[in-house]
């Protein structure tokens, strides 16, 4: 069985309406508010995310800093990360191509196209574990 989408936003709003939005979508959806709540959730071996939906501007430790760490741990080098920012320069998303992100959705949002990509990701992850 598939992980949870790990929402990492600092924002209530936005987090509620994205893990509501997720989970009448039928995915499990879990919510962590800061940078290091995010990467311990990410690091859990138990319950470690299918995909994570991550905030740039975080408190304490940013996206980008949570990204490159994700990056570097064997649990999750390989799990999708999708950037939901209201950040959407050049350097940003450059920055973010670097470190391998799957997806960028620049906020505000349609979440029927957070959905979607959410959807599109976990299906092509699927089918490249399915080849292997």
């Amino acid at each position: 069985m598939a992980g949870p989408v790990l929402i990492i936003e600092d924002d209530a709003d936005i987090a509620e309406v994205l893990r509501y939005v997720l989970e009448n979508a039928h995915f499990e959806a879990r919510v962590a508010r800061t940078g290091e709540e995010g990467l311990s959730a990410c690091l859990d071996k138990h319950n470690p995310p299918s995909l994570i939906l991550l905030d740039l501007l975080l408190p304490g430790m940013s996206g980008i800093e949570l990204c490159r760490r994700l990056r570097k741990e064997s649990l999750t080098r390989s799990t999708p990360v999708v950037i939901v920012s209201a950040k959407a320069t050049e350097k940003e998303i450059a920055i973010s191509q670097e470190l391998g992100v799957d997806d960028y959705i620049i906020k505000p949002f349609s979440v029927r196209e957070v959905v979607a990509r959410v959807n599109s990701i976990l299906d092509k992850n699927q089918m490249v574990r399915a080849d292997r």
